[in-house]
């Protein structure tokens, strides 16, 4: 299992330039995107819960992963959480890139859904 680089604390509580600039200096130094994405989320609620205003976090980096590099079904889960971030042009150009595997990711839900309830169904009637 992969070490968080930051602990909650530290990106709820550390100035937030300063924290930024340190998922920054993270983001350049790993290949992991998804990790990246997760914490920028959490910074995202960090702005959303301040008593200040706070401008978006990690803008660029957001655009880079997301317009840079190829889609993964963990990038089209997390996409919807990023929207303020695009203009209306790039996130057209994002939904035709993500479509397909956003479709299939909500496909995978729904079938497991509809498997966790006929195996209960099927535990209930047996049992």
């Amino acid at each position: 299992m992969e070490k968080q680089p930051f602990t909650c604390r530290q990106l709820l509580n550390r100035d937030y330039q300063k924290i930024q600039r340190q998922v920054t200096k993270y983001y350049r130094s790993t290949p992991n995107l998804i990790l990246c994405l997760k914490i920028i989320q959490a910074l995202l609620i960090r702005r959303n819960l301040a008593a200040e205003k706070l401008a978006l976090p990690l803008v660029e980096i957001v655009k880079e992963i997301y317009l840079k590099n190829p889609a993964t079904p963990d990038m089209a889960v997390e996409i919807y959480q990023f929207g303020e971030y695009f203009t209306a042009r790039e996130w057209h150009i994002l939904m035709e890139k993500y479509h397909q595997l956003v479709r299939l990711y909500i496909f995978i839900k729904i079938l497991g859904e509809i498997l966790k309830k006929r195996d209960r169904q099927a535990l209930f009637l047996s049992g």
